[in-house]
């Protein structure tokens, strides 16, 4: 009693609030049948029930596809879930409740699969913005992708578990635990740093940090060996030459030793997963098979790699559009990919690499100019030699903090950092040196001289375009201080800031003007 009392205190002392506002529900998801333009973002494999659940961020869908017993075909079913479902984990092994990110509403959901109909049974508002979920069936990690930490709470306590927030000095993006489910690897969502949590004591134990960015998938080659998949941009300028030898950005899966008695992690090998002239841009999602065998999405090329247990490629499937995520099957040889732009989930014998069947997504309808701007964006097969896509600079849209020499000035020899596209539709005029007054101007530059595409056409920077404008700026890292921004503002006017900073909406101008910098 008190210990509970002593734990109670210091996380109040912390300003964490130790009871979070649990609510108790108990709705049924309603089917959907509608005609949609099908973007499955995430996805899990239920193995007790053989069942692969997946969320669809942008229509707001639940998806279950369920294996039959006696025949090859799977029955698809579609239910509307609230808010904008961005992840998806198991509770537990063999546990029918799953537990959903609600970026927009800024909670989790408990849906339950038990009963007839899936239900939502339980719901945790947040303070801030879900990402990820995970659970070891105890306790539910959930990352906060712009408040910059991690939520962690037991879920079999009930509604009188404590809320934690573990703070980060970084925006988490992927997160996987350890096979025994003691410790929680969150990897960085734009750069190259690691956070080790302990789950137990609810602490930080260790924050590595590698000169990679764009860490897109996490896996355990076994109880001490995580695997990666990421990139590494090099400030050499975009010449043909240098990016067909991999001089510009690598395509890496990199293995991290992980030691569980100290936390940390260090870097024990790379492996370039393209070659000469022909990349293998965006590593994302990996999956390891019983025999130690690898499977990793490379999303910008639409490719499957298969790589030994000694990590070397020896087969590249080619499959749907942008894969981003597999996972193994390991008691039936095969590997699930999401294919979040064909849409489907290919279904992947490990043995031979054959693609045992296709599971669709209900009736498609036709893509908007955003939609298909956001897959050229994500397109390596639009840039020479495949070896990088617009996203392999700009993670997620954002900047990865490295410095590129991408011929956007006019010059080469002075590389420059990565720019934020969040937000870039008021950011006018563009280029380093203000030289593009419109946008469309700067996505045709960045096509030829950074991308050296061989074929863009002025629809596709149209589409392009329609997606920036698509990108609302980056939140605010801290919650707005009201009597701070009365004071700035007092300041900015009284100083004649805005002759120049013009408000009200951009707080800028078209023109460029030399500062003295």
């Amino acid at each position: 009693m008190r210990t509970s009392a002593l734990l109670l205190l210091a996380l109040t002392l912390n300003g964490i609030s130790p009871v979070p506002n649990w609510c108790r529900a108990d709705v049924v998801l309603r089917l959907d049948e509608r005609l949609l333009a099908h973007r499955p973002n995430r996805m899990v494999w239920d193995a007790s029930q053989r069942r692969l659940l997946s969320v669809d961020s942008a229509n707001q869908l639940l998806t279950v596809h369920q294996e039959p017993t006696a025949t090859s075909n799977w029955d698809r079913t579609a239910w509307q879930i609230p808010g904008e479902p961005v992840d998806i984990c198991e509770e537990s092994n063999g546990s029918s409740r799953f537990w959903v990110a609600d970026s927009t509403g800024k909670q989790v959901r408990c849906i339950d699969l038990g009963k007839s109909s899936p239900r939502i049974v339980r719901s945790l508002p947040l303070a801030g913005t879900p990402s990820r979920v995970v659970s070891n069936g105890e306790v539910l990690a959930i990352a906060q992708q712009w408040q910059r930490r991690v939520s962690l709470v037991s879920i079999q306590k009930g509604d009188s578990a404590s809320l934690v927030e573990v703070p980060l000095k970084f925006s988490p993006g992927e997160m996987l635990l350890t096979l025994d489910g003691t410790t929680l690897i969150v990897a960085d969502a734009f750069q190259g740093k690691f956070a080790v949590i302990d789950v137990g004591a609810l602490m930080v134990v260790s924050t590595p940090e590698v000169t990679i960015h764009n860490i897109g998938g996490l896996a355990w080659g076994n109880d001490t060996e995580l695997l990666v998949t990421c990139q590494k941009l090099h400030p050499y300028s975009t010449t043909a030459s240098n990016i067909a030898g991999g001089l510009v950005v690598e395509n890496l899966l990199l293995t991290l030793q992980f030691d569980s008695e100290q936390g940390t992690l260090e870097v024990r090998h790379e492996k370039e997963l393209g070659v000469p002239s022909q990349g293998a841009a965006d590593p994302v999602g990996i999956a390891v098979n019983a025999n130690g065998e690898l499977f990793i999405a490379a999303a910008g090329v639409d490719h499957l790699l298969q790589l030994t247990a000694q990590h070397e490629v020896y087969g590249r499937l080619e499959i749907g559009r942008h894969p981003t995520q597999v996972i193994a099957d390991r008691e039936h040889h095969r590997c699930f990919v999401l294919e979040s732009f064909t849409p489907a989930i290919r279904v992947v014998d490990t043995r031979s690499g054959v693609t045992q069947t296709q599971l669709e997504f209900g009736p498609a309808a036709e893509k908007s100019p955003a939609q298909r701007g956001e897959e050229l964006f994500l397109d390596a097969r639009s840039s020479q030699f495949q070896w990088m896509s617009c996203q392999s600079c700009h993670s997620r849209a954002h900047t990865n903090g490295r410095l590129a020499d991408t011929f956007g000035d006019g010059t080469e020899g002075a590389p420059k950092q990565v720019p934020s596209l969040l937000g870039t539709r008021d950011n006018n005029p563009w280029a380093w040196n203000g030289s593009m007054q419109t946008l469309h101007g700067q996505v045709t530059k960045s096509f030829h001289s950074t991308m050296h595409s061989p074929d863009t056409s002025a629809r596709d920077v149209m589409d392009v375009v329609a997606y920036l404008h698509s990108l609302a700026p980056a939140p605010p890292l801290q919650v707005d201080d009201e009597k701070l921004i009365s004071q700035g503002q007092r300041i900015f006017n009284d100083r004649g800031c805005q002759r120049c900073h013009i408000p009200p909406l951009t707080f800028t101008s078209d023109l460029t003007y030399d500062v003295g910098l």
